[in-house]
């Protein structure tokens, strides 16, 4: 008993000391599934970033199959992105891609491109948001022993969600926020799919705003994914979230993810969502 509360206690702290590290303008980026890039192809991506930038985004994320053809020249592949005036937030992988073993590579090839971390995604524990907490505890441990390795690198771990983590009431989400350290798990909460998942991102955001390092906007029509719609288009909108987020004080990153699978290279939804996220966010 006395070292669950020990550990309860330090996870406390941590999360004072993070939350008096906040403050702040919120920051608007850009996911590059909205561009139809072609991995390896790092010219297209830097005239993505300008695009973006012309369109009033500041800061990339992609997945790191983007970039991963300059990891052996990293160095002058980190000026050129530097010169577009877009911040490379952060490459996205699967924990099993992180977590393996070329995962000590992806984040040394990463960190020497100037990103702030790897947004990492894991699959749910249960579609419905029920699983044991064996389970969950040993998730959590798994997410950590990867955020330390990334540390190594000077690198953040960003947990990205999907569907499951959001059942429930923000089931499986709110254990891992409880059950893993603050000071070497943050998040990236991917709102579209806490919506999509039956759950409620604006509470989330309530609970664990310090927690947050930054939050994917997408909406869909009907239940699938494949129904993504440009944000204020679709059967739900970030009213909720972004009076949570102004409520708590919260700064991060706030990206769109506009595409991915059949809607990659949705160029056209970029300005719309540019637009949207400065009339509901004020960012």
């Amino acid at each position: 008993m006395s070292c669950e509360i020990s550990r309860r206690a330090f996870f406390a702290a941590s999360s004072a000391v993070v939350l008096s590290a906040k403050g702040g303008p919120i920051r608007v980026g850009c996911q590059t599934n909205g561009f139809a890039l072609k991995a390896g192809d790092f010219p297209a991506l830097l005239k993505a970033l300008e695009d973006m930038k012309a369109l009033g985004y500041t800061g990339f994320e992609c997945n790191y199959r983007f970039v991963e053809s300059v990891f052996d020249r990293a160095a002058a592949a980190r000026r050129q992105i530097e010169r577009t005036g877009v911040t490379f937030i952060g490459a996205h992988a699967s924990m099993t891609q992180v977590g393996g073993a070329q995962g000590a590579r992806i984040a040394a090839g990463v960190a020497a491109l100037g990103a702030d971390c790897i947004v990492m995604s894991g699959r749910g524990l249960s579609p419905e948001g029920r699983f044991e907490r064996a389970a969950q505890l040993e998730k959590a441990r798994a997410i950590e022993s990867i955020a330390r390795m990334l540390r190594d690198h000077r690198l953040r771990l960003a947990y990205h969600n999907h569907n499951p983590e959001f059942a429930n009431h923000n089931a499986e989400i709110n254990g891992l926020a409880e059950n893993t350290d603050p000071g070497l798990v943050s998040f990236l909460m991917d709102a579209g799919h806490g919506y999509l998942g039956g759950g409620d991102p604006a509470a989330f955001m309530a609970g664990h705003s310090a927690r947050i390092y930054g939050i994917h906007l997408k909406t869909f029509r009907g239940k699938q994914v494949s129904g993504q719609v440009p944000l204020g288009q679709g059967d739900f909108g970030f009213e909720a979230l972004a009076g949570a987020a102004k409520k708590t004080g919260w700064s991060g990153w706030l990206i769109t993810e506009e595409g991915g699978g059949p809607r990659a290279g949705n160029t056209a939804a970029l300005g719309p969502d540019r637009a949207y996220i400065r009339k509901v966010f004020g960012a």
